[in-house]
């Protein structure tokens, strides 16, 4: 049995969390404020993480509010390992039992937006980097928690970290499940836009690209007839659609769904693909228009398979696709996308075979964001050194998983995996991305121990070796 260091700090922690969990840090796109480039709130969770680690004696460092870190040990950027944590979180969307900004305790599990996604990780690592120092555990090289603000909304913080700083030597990011994740899909974010239909007057879903639609709201031109097929169609299915008159002969649609993380899109129930097929099926859309488009090409499965880009390799698995956002703005309909695809794979093909369908219906193809996939091999020492880590506190082997998820760890070109803090095995599904939030408070301070270790492990591996491998 292993010897607990962490749960010393259970009780400090825990307050902690609960302050950075209360700070709204729902990185903003996009955003036009000079020197807070994902919003004010993110910068002031990278703000309370920095004050924290200033009164546990750390240096530390804010880098332009993309990011911030944390260090134990003098040396710069030479040699140093690193934990990548991030501060900033998805939207909270709908259906929560509890307060998403107060860190709940219930029944054995914490509930907040942010504890399992990354919150409550990152202020693990930083009480980890306290009990290094606390207890004087030797090390070859510093130790850095570098935070990113920007996360959830496409990683532009560790790159701009980066071309300020070297990269670590080595590194992980407890950003996803247990074992140690070698593998992740591509990431790639489309941007259909195309004409708006003349039966449709607005039409708005979503609350972020990477998480399937819980809600969707639309006004279309149709009769009571049409109108009511609309509602019977969605509510005959998971989803749930009030409908109110809105003018001559305009009715306005309320869908209600399930979110959940856009790498399992089948997990949660999609308003925007709802609302979109059931118009669709009612003779609502023009033939030929942007909307028919997206109700038949985009809305109608989670694998690509209608907009013929389905694809799947032994390593990672099928191609996930999710519709995250819809909005008519100014005559032009937007639905955006998330697409998981495997890493094997080239995003080109998928692409192109995208632009090719939607230039059939007049709708242009975007590409916001093509983050390429991620694989270090198992036999990697990293990996060795991280499975040892899991093994001794658990028990269990250390075998690595893919994912569809997307970390840092494709900052770190070959030096870094995803690793923690979600058990596979947990009792009670994690929420990601989803209402209700939670995770196992055992697990928690279990997850404390497995980070410690592999922090010392880190700290002093040989580095010639694992820049050999």
């Amino acid at each position: 049995m292993f010897e607990p260091v962490m749960s010393k700090y259970r009780d400090e922690l825990l307050e902690n969390l609960k302050k950075l969990v209360a700070i709204r840090s729902i990185a903003v796109p996009d955003c036009k404020v000079e020197g807070y480039p994902f919003g004010n709130k993110s910068a002031e969770a990278l703000q309370f993480m920095t004050d924290l680690a200033d009164s546990f004696g750390f240096s530390t460092e804010n880098c332009d509010n993309f990011a911030a870190h944390a260090q134990l040990g003098s040396g710069g950027d030479e040699d140093y390992a690193a934990v990548l944590c991030h501060v900033d979180v998805v939207p909270t969307g709908e259906g929560w039992q509890t307060d998403p900004f107060t860190l709940t305790e219930k029944d054995g599990y914490l509930y907040g937006r942010g504890v399992a996604d990354d919150k409550g990780a990152a202020m693990i690592a930083l009480y980890c980097m306290k009990a290094m120092k606390d207890n004087g555990v030797p090390m070859k090289r510093p130790i850095r928690c570098i935070f990113g603000g920007g996360e959830e909304i496409g990683m532009d913080d560790m790159g701009h970290y980066f071309s300020k700083h070297a990269l670590p030597a080595l590194a992980f990011t407890p950003d996803a499940d247990y074992p140690a994740c070698n593998c992740e899909k591509g990431i790639l974010h489309l941007k259909f836009t195309g004409n708006t239909d003349p039966a449709v007057f607005s039409v708005k879903g979503g609350d972020a690209i990477n998480c399937v639609a819980d809600k969707c709201a639309g006004v279309f031109f149709c009769d009571e007839p049409t109108a009511n097929a609309i509602k019977v169609l969605i509510n005959a299915s998971d989803a749930e659609c009030a409908v109110a008159p809105a003018g001559e002969n305009r009715y306005a649609f309320t869908v209600k769904g399930v979110s959940s993380h856009a790498m399992c899109p089948e997990n949660g129930v999609n308003a925007i693909n709802y609302l979109l097929t059931a118009a669709e099926e009612a003779d609502v859309f023009s033939a030929g228009s942007a909307e028919a488009f997206f109700a038949a090409k985009v809305c109608n499965d989670t694998r690509g398979t209608d907009l013929g880009i389905a694809c799947s390799d032994a390593l990672s698995g099928e191609l996930t696709f999710n519709v995250g956002l819809i909005e008519s703005r100014e005559g032009k309909t937007s639905v955006s996308v998330d697409i998981r695809y495997p890493a094997t794979l080239d995003s080109q093909p998928i692409i192109s075979k995208a632009k090719d369908e939607a230039a059939q219906y007049g709708v242009t193809v975007e590409v916001i964001n093509d983050n390429p996939p991620l694989y270090v091999p198992a036999d990697h020492p990293l990996i060795k050194a991280l499975g040892d880590c899991y093994t001794e506190i658990t028990g269990k082997p250390m075998i690595p998983v893919s994912m569809g998820g997307g970390t840092y760890a494709r900052a770190l070109h070959g030096r870094g995996v995803a690793f923690g803090p979600v058990f596979s095995d947990t009792e009670k599904p994690c929420n990601l991305h989803m209402s209700d939030e939670n995770l196992s408070l055992d697990e928690f301070m279990l997850h404390a121990e497995i980070c410690y270790r592999a922090m010392c492990r880190i700290a002093e591996l040989d580095i010639a070796n694992v820049q050999a491998s």
